[in-house]
């Protein structure tokens, strides 16, 4: 049987059906909104009341927030898991001279510095890449999710991206781990001289932060291939 189209006025009334489950990820929004759609289809004019009813019937409240749960946790795995493994490739062969040649640079790099002013700017410049790259990666994701806000328009709370959430989450990790390290050894080891230390110590931070950074950049690569961010 050849699938019908439905009219605006069904299309309407899917989107009322679905809005008033309060459904916040984009992802599962689309997924359950193309699953009605292409089941739908399938019906007559006549069967449409009857196959709405009965597809809300399965798609309860409930069930809809139940997968909306399991995608969020499943999505933030996903987004550690992908990260580790950008972050391996960064051992292999094929990109060790790559590493290595960041960690000289950047240990060089401490060593010149004169004040820790100098080191502070040092250590600033992964997490002004990770600021700009947050800006662009969050009018990306608007421009993706636009469509799909103007579709459910009237439902009333806000809507994401699950698998956004976790990359925006970890682009904010690297300011609180700046933080922690500025002051967590004032506070735990007040009498600790740690200035003969600090050009070492700002060097392996900078490394680690650039090289989480680029991770973090080719995760956004990676997935903005197929995801909506």
């Amino acid at each position: 049987m050849e699938r019908r189209v439905l009219s605006d006025m069904e299309l309407t009334q899917v989107q009322k059906s679905i809005i008033r489950k309060e459904i916040s990820s984009a992802e599962i929004l689309m997924e359950i909104y193309d699953h009605y759609i292409s089941h739908l289809q399938e019906f007559s004019e006549e069967q449409f009341s009857r196959e709405l009813f009965e597809l809300d019937q399965k798609f309860t409240y409930g069930y809809c927030h139940a997968l909306q749960s399991k995608f969020n946790k499943d999505a933030k795995a996903e987004i550690a898991k992908t990260q580790w493994m950008v972050i391996q490739k960064y051992f292999c062969t094929s990109r060790w001279l790559f590493l290595v040649g960041v960690m000289v640079l950047m240990f060089f790099v401490s060593t010149q510095a004169r004040t820790k002013e100098e080191l502070g700017i040092l250590l600033l410049s992964p997490l002004i890449l990770l600021v700009f790259a947050n800006f662009a990666f969050g009018y990306q994701n608007l421009n993706k999710l636009r469509p799909i806000k103007k579709t459910f328009k009237g439902i009333g709370i806000p809507i994401y991206s699950s698998l956004a959430r976790p990359i925006s989450e970890r682009i904010y990790l690297p300011v609180l781990l700046a933080q922690v390290l500025v002051y967590l050894p004032k506070i735990v080891f007040p009498n600790l001289q740690i200035v003969p230390f600090l050009s070492a110590l700002a060097g392996m931070t900078t490394v680690f932060l650039t090289l989480y950074a680029i991770s973090l950049l080719e995760v956004w690569k990676i997935k903005s291939k197929t995801a909506l961010i």
